[in-house]
């Protein structure tokens, strides 16, 4: 039991997953400005009724991956096809994420560092995390959450002072439409991603708890979301709209008698840790998938060649910042067919399947 994963051990490794996306926030305020917490909650409601699928298609195929539970559900031809496709998209976030890492690296810390030695710096010790496989990447969950909360909890308490709650006013006055796109960037780039996890589904002790898991890791990534949001709306204002990470540029402003200040730094070495773990899981992720694919068990020697295309392709994905902004509008219709549709048409055809049999054993026995 020792070498599996446990169900604490999974919702914190989801809630760290949920937090590292926090980057992603910073364009929820190009629809809803201060009023960006309530696409937050409703992105929140949106996002358990979908992980509610991932839950339901790992109970009704307890112990078998994403790629294995497509086998057995379409069929070993068909279901090749359909991981195909979570294998592409596996990759994509993949090298989405160390992209966005690479930005924040290079804007705010590391302005004179070539971001080609950033990118492979920082793959190569997410490589060796995803060598050491699912187990070993879990077990530090529970550690990086509790610190960040903590980091989240006194960076708040030492902003007090710089507080306006008229910053949340006035609420409520934009258009529906405004919530509803901003609530489906927060759903789909930041929570539902943790479709991820369904690849670690062999290494649970308890295979059938993977949703409830999950479930709680979206509520614990939920509410550091929020008081993250709220609290650099109401220490900010307006001021969220013109820069590229309204977080650090809040606790920039944290100055404790000229004793405590530069506290930036420390939130910046907390979010490059969360979104080293987030590129790690993706990393196993995306090699694990694509060795089931080929029944190939031994997936660690695709881990290099992964790499180098992560590397070239996040140096290639995105010309200008307005590039980037321009497909993270375009990004959550994009992420919807592969973390809400597939797995929804996987678990309609799993449950007519199950169906199926059970009435095929039902039936009872005619006697000529």
């Amino acid at each position: 039991m020792q070498h599996k994963i446990s169900t604490k051990q999974m919702t914190y490794a989801a809630a760290a997953f949920i937090i590292a996306s926090s980057l992603q926030t910073r364009f929820l305020y190009q629809y809803t400005k201060n009023e960006t917490w309530i696409p937050v909650i409703i992105g929140f409601v949106l996002s358990f009724i979908i992980i509610s699928i991932y839950g339901r298609l790992a109970r009704n195929h307890p112990g078998l991956s994403l790629i294995h539970i497509n086998d057995a559900v379409f069929g070993s031809v068909l279901g090749k096809i359909v991981s195909a496709f979570y294998v592409f998209n596996f990759l994509m976030l993949l090298i989405l994420n160390t992209e966005d890492l690479g930005d924040f690296v290079k804007g705010f810390i590391l302005q004179s560092t070539p971001i080609t030695i950033i990118y492979v710096v920082f793959l190569f010790v997410c490589s060796f995390a995803s060598r050491k496989g699912a187990v070993a990447m879990t077990r530090y969950a529970v550690l990086l959450t509790v610190l960040y909360i903590a980091a989240v909890v006194i960076n708040s308490f030492f902003l007090i002072n710089r507080m306006h709650l008229e910053n949340l006013l006035p609420a409520f006055i934009l258009p529906v439409k405004n919530y509803l796109m901003s609530a489906h960037i927060v759903t789909m780039l930041s929570y539902c991603e943790v479709l991820a996890f369904l690849m670690f589904a062999p290494y649970m002790q308890k295979p059938d708890e993977m949703g409830k898991a999950m479930k709680r890791g979206l509520m614990i990534g939920f509410v550091v979301l929020l008081v993250i949001i709220l609290r650099d709306i109401i220490v900010l204002g307006n001021y969220t709209l013109t820069t590229s990470s309204p977080t650090y540029n809040s606790i920039r402003l944290i100055d404790v008698g000229d004793i405590l200040t530069r506290l930036e730094i420390i939130f910046a070495v907390a979010l490059m840790t969360m979104l080293f773990f987030k590129v790690s899981i993706l990393f196993f992720s995306t090699v694990s998938s694509f060795g089931q694919i080929f029944n190939i068990e031994q997936y660690k020697i695709f881990i290099y060649i992964f790499l180098a295309l992560v590397v070239v392709y996040a140096n290639g994905m995105f010309t200008s910042s307005s590039e980037h902004v321009k497909w993270t509008n375009s990004a959550p219709a994009y992420s919807t067919f592969f973390l809400f549709l597939l797995p929804l048409i996987t678990l309609i055809v799993s449950e007519i399947r199950k169906n199926a049999k059970k009435n095929a054993n039902d039936e009872p026995l005619k006697l000529d």
